[in-house]
């Protein structure tokens, strides 16, 4: 055994690769046991490493036999490299063709068989490029080469053909491995020459392809998105241009200092070389790396700033709906997607159902037996569609995520349970999602439910706050049942009484000898009483029933101000809650606002009930009413204690009160504040008003306005 032939290039780049590729296969199966692509790619990198091993060992001997030897082993890994490059290939595009894997193991075992044991494939061995006994080929090897080309093209074809097919980022990474693929078979195959004599570069330096192909998939493995393209681009740009800068810069010194000095100071010449390349190094590079980035590559957004960003637009917004838009539209912008679709449950649980979407094309609801409701259900993070995840863990769920062209999918929980799907298309620079946008999506994941919880919970207290603003009405409403049932009564025993006389006028013919202009006057002022109390029925009687009845849909209308106001205070004194009270109008007879005469009735109600309470039945209340340029305002001013100042940021939260006895303490407020939302209108408190209580100020849409609008 020749060991100084370990130097010879061949050797020393074969037995490199061999422990490379070897090391390499074997960290990446680590990596995931259980992967089938984590497997196959261990195989295929045996494959290489038996190859390369023992290529670099038929170099050593200086007995033929035993380098004849060496070579035979060696295209054992030469005839299985294709065959597993395809398996690898079919677990990475996630086909099944056993029977052509069958067909290429059969074909490489006849192979390996006549290697071994015919001289037509294995004539013996030559001495060529400084290898004393390198393999020679037989005249039929020629179909081993065939075999070897031929399984790999057609590898490589099932690659092109997957491409076609792909989309977004998948499909740059498969272009990606298709363009290695090309390039590390392109130079390796070159290693089949010296076989027939010839010498063809990179000769004998080839064996290194192996252990460069080898890594470059290894690592587009492990990033489970196969490289940050962006990251290995810039980088060669940067290092090649300042690579050959440096040398260009040194070498154009070196030359001119040699021509003037005839070498004479080769020391000192050395040490100006390398001097200089130091002080042009870290310039260079800041230059090259600034003038790439500006150039090549946007400039990103830390995730960090996104979620911020994000956030601080959502505590704005209170409503799922608005919620879900908000959400897609800033996603889509900021990540620059093609496209991205939120799903939220249907009331009554059965379903996902799209709320906002910047696609028109997408389905528009998911049963919850869906294929991508599973995959959101069964994940508790975000799911991000890797372009060589082809597991048979959730298979059919990632094959429909796929041909809805979704590569990230992020399940919005809410209390533990799933309450939302957010789906997320391809980037526009089709660039991967790498793992600052994971770290980004789970951090989004959990921001989302918290905002979804929260419009969740607000809008679960604003229907409690109806109801028992409702409630607390309708506690009222008891009371002026007696004083309806007295303003009904009255005019009724009127129309009785009447219609009792006229009946019995006519019985006794009391008017048979009056003129019948008599009868004729005497009828018609009864009818008219009757007609009168008939009218005070209706009116007491609409006034109630609009008091009483729960708001659903909302008509607004131009409403007079201060014939609602009257109307409000007919009501208060049929319930004796005026006994004690001294209410002023201050109100234009024409001013009109827009509203809906129930709604503005129950806002009335819970501000009259807030200052009768405050001022415990007594004291004084000044309605004021005034037309501003854009607006209708209304100051409800009472004579009470007033807010203190250090609450008055709080009196509208709801259940925030500073009684102590009330059945639907904390909540009149509130739904004053959520009808003016409703009415399109502010209120605002003020601790001290003209009477030293609290004041009121409600600014509604004037009539006016949107009658222009309409008829605009």
């Amino acid at each position: 055994m020749d060991w100084s032939a370990a130097l010879h290039p061949y050797a020393a780049t074969g037995f490199l690769t061999s422990l490379i590729t070897l090391a390499v296969g074997c960290f990446v199966f680590v990596q995931n046991r259980k992967s089938s692509i984590h497997l196959s790619f261990l195989i295929f990198s045996i494959a290489i490493a038996e190859w390369s091993f023992f290529t670099a060992l038929q170099a050593l001997p200086r007995n033929p036999a035993w380098s004849f030897l060496a070579a035979k082993i060696c295209q054992i890994g030469a005839m299985l490299i294709p065959v597993f490059f395809h398996y690898f290939t079919l677990k990475i595009i996630g086909r099944d063709q056993k029977p052509i894997l069958r067909l290429g193991f059969l074909l490489a075992s006849i192979n390996i068989f006549a290697i071994f044991f015919s001289p037509l494939f294995s004539a013996g061995t030559r001495s060529i490029g400084g290898i004393n006994f390198y393999y020679k080929a037989g005249p039929l090897y020629i179909l081993c080469v065939i075999f070897f080309v031929s399984y790999v093209l057609f590898a490589i074809y099932q690659l092109w053909d997957e491409i076609h097919s792909s989309q977004g980022a998948r499909k740059k990474h498969l272009e990606y491995l298709f363009f290695a693929s090309l390039a590390g078979y392109g130079i390796g195959v070159v290693n089949f020459f010296p076989v027939y004599g010839i010498i063809v570069p990179p000769f004998p330096f080839s064996p290194i392809c192996g252990a460069i192909y080898s890594c470059v998939i290894a690592y587009a493995i492990l990033k489970h998105q196969l490289f940050d393209i962006e990251v290995i681009l810039k980088k060669t740009v940067i290092f090649a241009v300042l690579f050959i800068a440096i040398y260009s810069a040194v070498s154009a010194a070196v030359y001119f200092a040699t021509a003037f000095f005839a070498s004479k100071n080769v020391p000192l010449l050395s040490g100006i070389s390398i001097a200089l390349a130091m002080l042009l190094y870290e310039p260079l590079k800041k230059t090259l790396t600034a003038v790439t980035n500006r150039a090549l590559f946007q400039k990103k957004i830390p995730y960090s700033v996104l979620v911020q960003n994000l956030t601080d637009r959502l505590a704005k917004i209170h409503e799922a709906g608005a919620l879900a838009h908000e959400i897609v539209d800033f996603l889509t912008q900021q990540m620059g997607l093609d496209w991205a679709g939120l799903y939220l449950k249907t009331a009554d649980g059965l379903h996902f159902r799209l709320a906002s979407s910047e696609l028109k094309a997408l389905v528009t609801e998911f049963g919850m037996e869906s294929p991508v409701v599973r995959a959101a259900a069964e994940g508790a993070k975000p799911l991000i569609l890797s372009p060589f995840d082809t597991e048979a863990d959730q298979a059919l769920e990632k094959e429909s995520l796929r041909k809805l062209k979704v590569e990230a999918l992020v399940p919005v929980l809410v209390e533990g349970k799933l309450d939302g799907i957010l789906l997320l298309g391809k980037k526009l620079s089709d660039d991967v999602f790498t793992a600052e946008d994971a770290a980004l999506l789970e951090t989004l994941m959990e921001e989302l439910g918290m905002f979804f919880l929260s419009a969740r919970l607000l809008k679960e207290a604003t229907r409690t706050h109806l109801e028992l603003g409702q409630r607390q009405k309708m506690a009222a409403v008891s009371k002026l049942a007696r004083g309806v049932h007295h303003e009904v009564r009255n005019p009724l025993h009127t129309i009785n009484l009447f219609a009792l006389a006229t009946l019995h006028n006519l019985e006794i013919g009391r008017w048979h000898p009056a003129s019948r202009e008599e009868f004729s006057q005497d009828i018609v002022y009864r009818s008219r009483t009757m007609l009168e109390e008939i009218e005070r029925i209706k009116n007491s009687l609409s006034r109630f029933a609009q008091f009483a009845r729960p708001q659903q849909e909302l008509d607004c209308s131009p409403i007079r101000i201060k014939e609602a106001s009257e109307r409000f205070l007919a009501l208060m004194r049929e319930a004796h809650k005026m006994d004690g009270i001294q209410v002023r109008l201050k109100i234009p007879e024409t001013l009109s606002l827009l509203a809906h005469e129930g709604v503005l009735q129950e806002i009335f109600f819970n501000l009259f009930t807030n200052a009768y309470e405050a001022m415990q039945g007594k004291g004084e209340i000044i309605v004021e009413a005034l037309e501003t340029s854009d607006a209708c305002e209304i100051v409800f001013s009472d004579s009470g204690p007033g807010i203190p100042r250090e609450i008055l940021s709080r009196i509208f939260e709801p259940y925030f009160t500073t009684k102590t006895r009330s059945e639907a303490a904390g909540i009149g407020l509130s739904v004053v504040r959520h009808y003016m939302e409703i009415l399109n209108g502010d209120i605002q408190a003020e601790a001290c008003g003209p009477l030293g209580g609290a004041s009121f100020r409600l600014r509604f849409q004037k009539a006016s306005q949107v009658a222009g609008k309409k008829a605009a």
